[in-house]
C-alpha cells in the first residue's frame, strides 16, 4: 500500500486542476424536462419496470474508467424516473463487478441471460465482447458494448456483423484516422523526421485490437512507418525496455491501446527517457483519469474523441449533463464529483439514452407484451441513426455498421489563463466519417 500512496496523492492534486463548470455558469436547463428527442410512445405502461442490465470489470485494471460509468447510470435513470420513466415504466438497474475475470463474466452471463427481460445487456470490455459474442447471437440477447472490438463485432472475418452494438469507433478504424490525421498535419507537429508508429500497449484483446494487417497498410499508405509493437500488463512497474526497442525501431510516434493508468505510464516512461516522440492513444486516453495519473507527463497526448467533452458547454447535450452533476454530485461532496467527472460518467448517459431509444421504437413495433431481444436486434439492424443525449454520442448502424462511423481529433492539453495552468481535453478537428478498417472493410487496403 505505501507503493500506491504517492500516485494516489499526485491523482488527486491533479485532478483538482481539472476545471469545473459549475450549473450557473452554463445556459438556464429545466432537467425536468429532459429527454424531449426521445421519440413518442405509443404505449403506456405505468405501473411495469423496465431493467438496464450490464456488467464487468469494476475492481480490476479498467476501475479508474468504469466506477464513474456506474454513478452516470445511475444519475441518469433518476433523470428519466423523475421525468416519467420510459412510457411510463419505471427504470431500474442491475449490475455486477466481474473484476476482469473472463470466468466471472461467464458466470454473470449465464445468470444475466436466464431472465425473462434480458432481451439487452451493456458490457464494459473488449474480452467480454469477444468471448459472449457468439452465446449473444444464439440466445438472441443484443449486447452493448462501450469497447471497439473487431473480433467481438465482426468476427475473425470481419463480415459476420454480430448482436453486439459499440457506442465508439472501432478501434482499428480510430488508428486509421489518426493517421490520416498525422498524415495531413505532420509538418506542423513538431516532431523531426518520417512519421513512424510503434505501438505500446496493454496485453490483451483490448491492447492487441490496434495493431493488424490493415491498420499497418492502411497507415503506410499514407507515408505513416511501422515500427512494431510492445505489450505490457497492467500495473507493470517498468515500461522502459519496451519503449526502447520501439525508439530503436524508428518510432517517433508512441500509440497506446490502454486506458487510465496505462496511458498515464507510457507518458511518465516518455518523459523519463525525454524521447522526442509524439504520444497518441484510442478515445480512452483523453480523460481525466489519465491526467491525473499522468501529471504533466499526459500534456499534449493525442486520441480519438468520438463523443462530446465536458467543457463543450454551447451544446444542450453538456449542459444538461454538467447542470446535474453539478447540482447533484458537485454540490453534495466535491472531492467525489471531481472523481467521476470523467468519459465513463458522461458517455453513460449517451448509452442508457440509446438503450432507452431502442426501447420506445421496439415497444412501438410489436407492443410491449411481444419484446424481445430478437425485436430490439432488428431495430438496430434497420438502418439505425440516432444521436444519443442531444448530440452526446452518434450512433449510426446503417448498412450493418456495428460501431460508431464519425469521429474527433482531440488533445490533452495543459491550459494557461489568469487562474493558472488547467488541464482540458481539447477538440481539434470537427465530426467526420472514419475509415473502415476491419477485414474486407471498405478502406482496408
Amino acid at each position: 500500500m505505501k507503493k500506491l500512496l504517492p500516485i494516489v496523492l499526485v491523482a488527486m492534486m491533479v485532478i483538482a486542476l481539472v476545471p469545473v463548470t459549475t450549473a450557473d455558469q452554463t445556459q438556464p436547463v429545466d432537467v425536468q424536462s429532459a429527454f424531449p428527442w426521445l421519440s413518442e410512445c405509443n404505449e403506456d405502461l405505468t405501473g411495469e419496470t423496465l431493467t438496464f442490465y450490464h456488467f464487468g470489470d469494476l475492481s480490476g485494471a479498467y476501475a479508474f474508467i468504469t466506477q464513474p460509468l456506474i454513478q452516470g447510470i445511475e444519475d441518469v435513470i433518476t433523470i428519466m424516473n423523475d421525468n416519467g420513466g420510459i412510457c411510463g415504466a419505471e427504470v431500474a438497474q442491475q449490475f455486477d463487478d466481474t473484476g476482469g475475470a473472463q470466468e466471472q463474466t461467464q458466470a454473470f452471463w449465464d445468470d444475466y441471460s436466464a431472465n425473462d427481460d434480458a432481451h439487452s445487456i451493456f458490457l464494459y470490455a473488449s474480452a467480454d465482447g469477444e468471448l459472449l459474442r457468439s452465446q449473444a447471437a444464439e440466445s438472441n440477447i443484443v449486447l452493448y458494448n462501450a469497447a471497439g472490438s473487431e473480433i467481438a463485432l465482426y468476427g475473425e472475418d470481419g463480415q459476420s456483423p454480430s448482436y453486439q452494438f459499440s457506442i465508439i469507433p472501432l478501434y482499428v478504424d480510430q488508428l486509421g484516422y489518426f493517421c490520416e490525421y498525422v498524415s495531413e498535419n505532420w509538418g506542423d507537429l513538431g516532431v523531426d523526421g518520417d512519421p513512424v508508429i510503434g505501438h505500446l500497449s496493454w496485453e490483451g484483446a483490448f491492447g492487441r485490437s490496434t495493431d493488424t494487417a490493415e491498420t499497418r497498410a492502411y497507415c503506410e499508405s499514407l507515408g505513416v512507418g511501422y515500427a512494431g509493437a510492445e505489450y505490457f500488463l497492467p500495473g507493470t512497474p517498468d515500461i522502459s525496455t519496451q519503449l526502447a526497442n520501439l525508439l530503436d525501431e524508428g518510432a517517433n510516434i508512441i500509440y497506446s491501446t490502454s486506458l487510465a493508468s496505462g496511458p498515464a505510464q507510457v507518458a511518465g516512461t516518455v518523459a523519463a527517457a525525454e524521447a522526442p516522440v509524439l504520444l497518441a492513444g484510442t478515445n480512452w486516453a483523453l480523460d481525466t483519469s489519465v491526467i491525473a495519473l499522468g501529471g504533466e507527463a499526459a500534456n499534449g497526448f493525442y486520441g480519438n474523441l468520438p463523443y462530446l467533452w465536458w467543457d463543450e458547454l454551447d451544446q444542450p447535450g453538456v449542459q444538461q449533463v454538467v447542470a446535474f452533476w453539478s447540482e447533484n454530485r458537485l454540490a453534495v461532496d466535491p472531492e467525489a464529483a471531481l472523481r467521476i467527472r470523467n468519459v465513463a460518467y458522461l458517455s453513460s448517459y449517451g448509452t442508457v439514452d440509446l438503450w432507452a431509444e431502442v426501447m420506445i421504437r421496439a415497444i412501438n413495433e410489436v407492443g410491449y407484451e411481444n419484446l424481445s431481444g430478437e425485436v430490439l436486434y432488428n431495430v438496430l439492424d434497420n438502418d439505425f441513426v440516432y444521436e444519443p443525449f442531444n448530440g452526446l454520442l452518434r450512433a449510426d448502424f446503417t448498412g450493418g455498421n456495428r460501431a460508431g462511423a464519425e469521429s474527433r481529433i482531440g488533445q490533452i492539453q495543459f491550459l494557461e489563463s489568469d487562474a493558472g495552468v488547467t488541464p482540458s481535453v481539447v477538440p481539434l478537428t470537427d465530426w467526420s466519417p472514419i475509415p473502415d478498417l476491419r477485414p474486407g472493410g471498405a478502406d482496408a487496403p
